[in-house]
């Protein structure tokens, strides 16, 4: 019964909205485009953890059988603080290099189109315990779950900007179209199970919020920033850099539905059918949630979007040599991403095509290793990567596509 109860606080959190970015090294080239338009549409389907296993996370998405054998093998891999973390989106960028809507000529317009969704929990070891193997795990023992939380964002944005036509810096000011936006902490839980079996201890103090369900249920105003600049290394070489900011914004969230659990609940007044009617849980979210919280609210919230922010020393693809290293750093406006850092070699065998290599580490996992390769002609490039090669804990898969005419 109590394993059913947390499932519905923290496992509605999770499952309403689950289902890398910018692996592949940005290529420098200072030299003017010979045609006058160029598309570009870069996707990305990852997610990554510290503890959680693939095996696990693909019977989530796809349907399937937890087996002791897999729980056992993640519960062997839990941390005392513990991350999980989705990042879907895709975008399509128009840009015009022929454009005079600027007095300066070296300036083009660009126009563009992406939708996203990011999702990042964070747990404490206890938890997984306690969701795949109820209170019986806990036996004359306190499971704590202080400091567990959830959030996800689903937007689009439609944006309109300029970039430089040499160095291919760029600025874009965004609409943004939220389609929803969860979010819940544990600020303070612990659930006592008695040795003897005939007593269950539980105290919570615990928030979650979701913002209404209409197609659209919040509006802003987010920019994407992208700097590139030089730096000297000898006198016929220079090294250039990227600074990047993308969804850098905040929304407006009408109508914002808040649940307060503040008591020790009782858990005997619960049936076990009505917490596992799926119809109640998701259809019903009030219902549910109601009856086991304090307190509940209806209000406008303003929220900070979940912005990028990397820098990069890039691949300059005029240089003779025929390999190349590249290196950074990447972080989210998430409290539960950890700053990463990267690292890569890029070799160029022939002039149309590259493969790399590269080491991360941080994000919502710890080391991971990735490969990437990439094709380029005249008036078309395609690159395919992924971040996520060996790892029992997270899968990637990046998409780029650019075509001029």
């Amino acid at each position: 019964m109590i394993r059913c109860s947390l499932f519905i606080l923290f496992g509605v959190m999770c499952w309403s909205n689950l289902f890398s970015q910018l692996m592949l090294p940005v290529q420098q080239d200072t030299t003017l485009l010979k045609r006058s338009n160029e598309l570009v549409f870069s996707g990305v389907a990852d997610y990554q953890s510290t503890s959680i296993g693939k095996d696990i996370t693909k019977s989530f998405f796809y349907g399937g059988f937890i087996d002791d054998g897999m729980k056992g093998q993640t519960s062997a891999r839990q941390q005392l603080i513990n991350r999980f973390g989705v990042d879907l989106n895709g975008e399509i960028e128009y840009r015009s290099h022929n454009s005079n809507i600027f007095k300066d000529s070296t300036k083009g317009f660009l126009l563009k189109h992406g939708f996203y969704n990011f999702s990042a929990i964070e747990y404490t070891e206890d938890m997984f315990d306690l969701l795949f193997y109820g209170n019986s795990a806990f036996i004359g023992d306190t499971a704590f779950l202080t400091g567990s939380r959830f959030d996800s964002y689903t937007f689009q944005k439609i944006g309109f900007g300029w970039f430089d036509k040499y160095s291919k810096s760029s600025f874009t000011l965004n609409a943004i179209g939220v389609h929803n936006i969860v979010s819940g902490r544990i600020e303070n839980g612990s659930l006592y199970q008695s040795a003897s079996i005939d007593s269950i201890g539980l105290s919570l103090n615990a928030k979650y919020n979701q913002s209404n369900s209409n197609t659209f249920c919040g509006f802003g105003l987010a920019v994407d920033i992208d700097y590139r600049f030089d730096m000297p290394k000898n006198k016929d070489e220079k090294i250039y850099f990227q600074l990047l900011m993308r969804n850098l914004g905040v929304v407006c969230l009408p109508k914002v539905r808040s649940y307060s659990f503040k008591n020790n609940l009782n858990y005997a007044s619960y049936s076990i059918d009505d917490l596992l009617n799926a119809s109640t849980i998701f259809n019903d979210l009030e219902g549910t949630l109601g009856p086991l919280s304090d307190s509940s609210s209806l209000s406008t919230d303003w929220k900070l979007l979940p912005a990028l922010f990397q820098f990069t020393k890039l691949v300059d693809r005029n240089s003779v040599r025929k390999i190349q290293g590249f290196y950074g750093a990447r972080a989210y406006l998430s409290s539960s991403f950890m700053p990463m850092f990267f690292s890569g070699i890029d070799y160029q065998p022939v002039k149309w095509y590259r493969i790399g290599l590269q080491a991360s580490y941080g994000g919502f996992s710890n080391l991971r290793w990735g490969m990437y390769s990439a094709l380029k002609f005249n008036r078309f490039s395609l690159g395919l990567a992924s971040e996520n090669l060996f790892s029992k804990t997270g899968e990637s898969i990046i998409l780029r596509m650019s075509c001029l005419f």
